[in-house]
């Protein structure tokens, strides 16, 4: 698990890095999780090799709210007065967020629906090779898997 950290905080401090040398208006940590989402998406960093810490990190992910939430007592004086424009900032920026996330799964759910899976998904129009449908195959979580081989059999038995 010291292996998967040292990758993610890797990439973390390239996206640190990129930012300070080049000046860039975006944060080093947003840059990180652009540098993971690609190498994820060319397969330069493989899924296998930080699933553990992300699940840690995921589950855990309440706890790291906690020293923001602190900061924000202590700064009761600094927003007194000036509630309403809180609220209000907060309001509107969740219902934006709510709508373009929902906006954006109807998008690529329709423009799924429009492509085959295989094709979508990995860029073949005739449909997979054999040897991709085994590498799908070997990467499906052990419970899909199950749950798939179960169907199996009662088709077999009513057949």
């Amino acid at each position: 698990m010291l292996k998967q950290f040292s990758i993610i905080l890797s990439i973390y401090f390239l996206g640190e890095l990129f930012q300070k040398a080049f000046g860039l208006p975006v944060p080093g940590n947003i840059l990180g999780m652009l540098i993971l989402f690609f190498g994820l998406l060319t397969g330069a960093v493989k899924l296998e090799m930080i699933d553990r810490i992300s699940d840690f990190l995921l589950d855990n992910l309440a706890f790291f709210f906690l020293p923001a939430g602190v900061s924000l007592i202590t700064c009761f004086a600094l927003l007194e007065g000036k509630w309403t424009a809180v609220l209000g900032v907060s309001i509107i920026s969740t219902v934006t967020i709510l709508g373009v996330t929902g906006l954006t799964v109807e998008f690529v759910k329709k423009l799924l629906q429009r492509k085959p899976k295989e094709t979508a998904f990995f860029g073949k129009e005739n449909g997979m090779g054999e040897r991709n449908k085994q590498e799908v195959q070997v990467h499906e979580r052990p419970q899909a898997n199950e749950r798939v081989q179960a169907r199996e059999r009662n088709t077999e038995k009513v057949s």
